[in-house]
């Protein structure tokens, strides 16, 4: 699944300051198709400036196959549980719970129930 801004959507993704309401993008997420139809869902909310940050809601038992960022990732985890598998390590999280990972690394992650996560990727200058 491509990350991604809102179809259509005129909105900028980058920019010196940029606040998100996360309570108003989750709702959002979860109106629209892909949700109801039982997928997973993303919206990008900022891209540029080295720092990528993407707001992800997972169905229970989805799951991102193994891949790799190309920089230093940090998953915050909102709602619910996830399964984040990197070198052979797994670690089960819920919410409030923040997870780091070095530029690189494979790693998968799947939903153990309904999740929602913040994805801070940083991609360099």
């Amino acid at each position: 699944m491509a990350f991604r801004s809102r179809p259509g959507s005129e909105r900028s993704l980058s920019g010196p300051v940029r606040g998100f309401d996360l309570d108003e993008e989750l709702a959002r997420l979860r109106e629209e198709k892909e949700w109801r139809e039982g997928r997973r869902n993303a919206i990008t909310l900022r891209k540029g400036g080295g720092l990528s940050v993407v707001l992800l809601a997972m169905k229970a038992g989805d799951r991102l196959e193994e891949h790799s960022a190309p920089g230093p990732i940090s998953l915050v985890i909102r709602e619910g549980r996830i399964r984040f598998t990197a070198e052979g390590e797994a670690v089960e999280a819920g919410p409030e719970t923040v997870l780091t990972c070095d530029a690189k690394v494979r790693h998968s992650v799947e939903a153990l129930s309904d999740a929602v996560c913040l994805l801070i990727v940083a991609t360099g200058g």
